[in-house]
């Protein structure tokens, strides 16, 4: 920094008047694009991963995928055919008109698909973050009019009418593959 000449004010007081070198000013961009990138860089952090789509979706356990068409894409026709809206990466898709579940891995290939019977309270569709697990494998993933959502045994606890009830099985496969934090897409 330089100092400059110094300038009158009225009432005949005077200021110094002083530079800023190209350096520091350069120094003092660069610090605030640093601080801007870190910032945004959190708040992705908590956005939904994205991956490129690839391949046809195939299973390793449970229903197995569905065939894949000409395209490589499943085919449309099959009830068990992952949705295409469900997003990429390992994440639980819940289908409200199919009344169907897929547990993706990281790679999109479906681990698992079941029926489930839904409750009286539906989730928004879109997507959401697992909240809490209770005890008797019950996972809340999102909040519909101030109501708890989520999945459970179908004889499990937890009468609530928000609750999609899946067969015990099921639930286990759910419980180890949606820990909290875990993504739930929900889809038409």
């Amino acid at each position: 920094m330089t100092a400059g000449a110094a300038v009158g004010r009225p009432g005949g007081r005077t200021a110094a008047v002083v530079r800023i070198g190209s350096g520091v000013a350069v120094a003092g961009f660069l610090a605030t694009a640093i601080a801007v990138v870190g910032v945004l860089t959190a708040a992705a952090v908590d956005a939904p991963p994205r991956h490129p789509a690839g391949g046809a979706h195939g299973g390793a356990s449970g229903t197995p995928a569905p065939p894949a068409t000409a395209s490589g894409s499943p085919a449309s026709a099959a009830p068990t055919a992952l949705p295409s809206a469900g997003g990429h990466g390992a994440r639980v898709v819940y289908s409200l008109g199919r009344h169907r579940v897929w547990l993706v891995d990281a790679r999109g290939g479906v681990l698992r698909t079941y029926e489930v019977r839904a409750g009286r309270i539906a989730p928004a569709r879109g997507t959401h973050r697992v909240f809490a697990r209770e005890r008797g494998q019950v996972v809340l993933f999102a909040s519909t009019d101030g109501v708890n959502v989520g999945f459970a045994p179908a004889a499990g606890a937890g009468a609530s009418g928000a609750v999609i009830r899946e067969a015990p099985d099921d639930a286990a496969a759910l419980w180890q593959h949606a820990p909290t934090g875990s993504l739930v897409a929900v889809v038409p």
